[in-house]
């Protein structure tokens, strides 16, 4: 069985740059996305895939998620970074403008590498980045795709633009499809992961948007700055108050389940099963 990571935080760092990549293995992130399509040149992208190659180990070393966004599966570019890549076993690699097809694809090299470099079936995941329009309409039915699929994300930039909108630091133009991806991760037990903030120096405005984004249901952030790590961090993590919080109430409703009751009063509201479970299922985050 592969290894469960905690994922708050995942930094995007550009593939090309080993300076980075080699900087990105001490802080804080989660997990660290090496990436070689949008922040890699297309006279880059066969060095940046050497050089992803090198760190993968030395990210993992660290006790860190090693993801690499490869390029889009309908071109040459996305099969040769799989080919690339798979021998260093990343834990999990994520398919741009993604779509069922795209993942399925991406679902079949995998295969057929792992099973050429005797690796265990499976233990590379999938995160599908969803950024079209059609991706997001279609987000149960990509999630749904394969089973290495572990994890979502959203990809705003690319999803506004496309749509023609602007981006907005309020983010109300994509609370749409953030509502989706959260519903089609939910409906398949895997992570989600909220679209990176981009005003690098607006920590005000970051701290909002990730509340934003965990209060929808999210369970992560992707990040394009180190700046950003630890709010995200904060944000995405279970604080000592809740936790408390929540034995309590469990405890109060088991106690009134004891003596044959549905449901109980715990600190001035109405509790029952349902609001019990979320409790417990805080309680199993906190542990992990």
């Amino acid at each position: 069985m592969s290894r469960r990571f905690i994922r708050r935080s995942l930094l995007y760092v550009p593939g090309s740059s080993g300076k980075m990549l080699s900087k990105s293995v001490d802080l804080n992130a989660d997990s660290i996305i090496a990436d070689l399509e949008d922040a890699v040149s297309m006279t880059e992208k066969d060095a940046a895939r050497e050089t992803i190659s090198e760190f993968i180990p030395r990210i993992q070393a660290a006790g860190k998620e090693a993801v690499v966004r490869v390029n889009a599966m309908n071109t040459f570019f996305g099969v040769k970074d799989l080919i690339a890549v798979a021998e260093m076993k990343p834990n999990a690699v994520i398919v741009p403008k993604a779509d069922v097809l795209s993942v399925k694809m991406a679902d079949n090299i995998l295969s057929g590498l792992e099973e050429h470099l005797e690796l265990s079936k499976g233990s590379i995941h999938i995160i599908p980045l969803l950024e079209t329009a059609a991706g997001i309409m279609d987000a149960v039915n990509i999630v749904g795709a394969s089973p290495r699929i572990n994890g979502v994300q959203l990809g705003a930039e690319d999803l506004t633009k496309e749509l023609g909108i602007k981006r907005t630091a309020a983010g109300d133009e994509i609370a749409f499809a953030r509502q989706r991806l959260v519903y089609a991760a939910c409906a398949y037990n895997v992570d989600c992961f909220d679209t990176p903030f981009t005003g690098i120096k607006d920590m005000e405005g970051l701290g909002e948007d990730a509340c934003s984004a965990a209060a929808m249901g999210f369970t992560g952030k992707t990040c394009i700055h180190p700046a950003h790590i630890d709010a995200i961090n904060r944000v995405f993590s279970v604080s000592g108050e809740e936790i408390n919080h929540a034995r309590r109430l469990v405890e109060a409703f088991e106690i009134a389940v004891s003596r044959g009751k549905g449901a109980c009063m715990f600190e001035g509201k109405m509790i029952d099963a349902p609001i019990a479970e979320r409790a417990r299922k805080l309680l199993s985050k906190a542990a992990e």
